[in-house]
């Protein structure tokens, strides 16, 4: 749908969808901040979910926290109300002490303690662990609050001292990073499931040297720079072992060590997670890259079949009837439902957004660069946008592999308007799951669509608001509004 101008139509069902996106925004962001320090548990702490039986989710993990704060900076950073600044930088304070505490805290898996108590504690039960990416996701929430407060004049030596040994909370997550990053298979992945190398990892400890090396150099650190870019480096030159030439899909995991064995396919959704939450604008498996095109498209074809929810095309947002995507789990063998491992595995809230966020990121990616190259990678995704959701293309050129469509074509524009439209069908699957009231859960009921498992879980919202904020600049792009 193009309109004079280069600029496309919106569909009639988008202010539903708009007035639902916005609404949930604003219940998103109060409950993910309320899940900061929250009544009963240490100031700074992250409450995974509020849950605290059934499951009990009423911990600190390391990731989910970095994650979450990640996403509290980020909303630092752009906004211009300054009350609301206010709230941000006190949450933001409250977790610098926290996590101070936490990596000075002598645990058996020392920075790699994936999960403590509301009160700091390390986690004593039995758990897969050690997990690296906890330390790589929190040294990158770190590094935009403290860019933040250096673009104010403010010191930041609690967050980077250049020292060794370091005081500092950013220098010692980096410096166990680039210490242990290759230094065995035994890490545990996100979902705490598999020993091995784990993608996701990778590239959130990439991603945490590369900035941690800009900080470094930055401040002065020079020596410290040198050293987070070669690890970096060594990082990126072995991160081709994940690609399957012969599947045509991202494996999650190599080198397996342990673990659940029944996960054969090595197709799982936090590979799509990775290059949102580590992707640079460097190509290196980032959301356009054809490896990922390609696992996007491998990702939706599994998992279209295992939900009965996914037998619905459409459903009623804000009394306005609109198309809605396939609902994405983690992994298609998952046997996790919500409260143990009997299964069966349902699709999950976090993951579903964050497919949405992916079209909306392409529709940035491809803004930015002013060109799109079909590829047989790029071709395949389009064309599954066709075939599975009925998105047409009116021109039968556009899966011409060789071809390039530049920003201001008839082509370019419809391209991007049907990613937008995409991606609107995935925020709407997340629409018409997500309670009344704006509540999110972790899963949704594989057969009936209603939550369960964890309730008011931290990522859900804040994978949401992430979402929701891309929507924003994609909407821009798009329908130049």
């Amino acid at each position: 749908m193009t309109a004079p101008g280069n600029a496309a139509t919106a569909p009639s069902y988008a202010d539903a969808l708009n007035s639902w996106v916005d609404a949930e925004n604003s219940v998103a962001q109060t409950r993910l901040l309320a899940n900061i320090s929250p009544a009963g548990a240490s100031a700074g702490a992250v409450a995974a979910a509020t849950s605290q039986t059934n499951p009990d989710y009423w911990y600190n993990w390391v990731r989910d926290a970095g994650i979450t704060l990640h996403e509290v900076s980020t909303w630092l950073n752009t906004t211009t109300d300054n009350s609301a600044a206010d709230t941000y930088k006190i949450k933001l304070q409250a977790y610098t002490t926290f996590s101070r505490k936490l990596q000075t805290t002598s645990s058996t898996y020392g920075l790699g303690t994936a999960k403590y108590m509301m009160n700091g504690e390390p986690y004593t039960g039995a758990w897969c662990m050690p997990q690296r990416d906890g330390p790589a996701m929190r040294a990158v929430s770190f590094i935009g609050y403290a860019r933040y407060l250096l673009a104010k004049g403010e010191d930041i030596s609690v967050y980077y001292d250049g020292k060794l040994p370091t005081s500092s909370i950013v220098k010692t997550d980096l410096e166990y990073v680039a210490g242990t990053w290759d230094a065995d298979s035994n890490n545990c992945d996100i979902w705490e499931e598999v020993r091995g190398d784990h993608l996701y990892t990778r590239m959130i400890q990439r991603r945490a040297l590369i900035e941690g090396a800009q900080l470094a150099s930055q401040l002065g650190d020079l020596s410290a720079a040198d050293w987070y870019n070669i690890q970096a480096g060594y990082i990126s030159g072995n991160m081709s072992a994940f690609w399957d030439s012969d599947l045509n899909y991202i494996q999650t995991t190599v080198k397996r060590s342990g673990g659940l064995d029944y996960k054969t396919s090595n197709l799982d959704a936090q590979v799509l997670l990775a290059a949102l939450h580590s992707g640079l604008d460097d190509g290196f498996y980032t959301v356009e890259s054809d490896q990922m095109l390609l696992t996007a498209v491998k990702l939706v074809s599994a998992f279209k079949p295992l939900y009965g929810i996914n037998n619905v095309s459409s459903a009623s947002i804000n009394s306005v009837t609109m198309p809605v995507s396939v609902a994405l789990g983690r992994y298609p063998e998952d046997k996790y439902n919500g409260y143990n491992s009997d299964g069966p595995g349902n699709p999950w809230s976090l993951t579903t957004s964050g497919m949405a966020e992916y079209h909306y990121r392409l529709i940035e990616t491809w803004s930015k660069q002013g060109a799109i190259a079909i590829t047989s990678a790029v071709a395949g995704f389009l064309k599954q946008l066709t075939d599975e959701y009925s998105i047409p293309f009116t021109n039968t050129n556009t899966y011409a592999v060789g071809t390039t469509y530049t920003s201001g074509s008839a082509v370019f524009t419809e391209i991007l308007s049907n990613l937008m439209i995409a991606g609107d069908m995935y925020m709407a699957r997340v629409a018409f799951h997500t309670d009344s009231d704006g509540q999110m859960y972790e899963e949704w009921n594989l057969a009936t669509g209603i939550g369960q498992g964890a309730v008011n879980l931290t990522w859900s919202y804040g994978a949401h608001t992430s979402a929701a904020r891309h929507r924003d600049v994609a909407r821009s792009i798009v329908y130049k509004s």
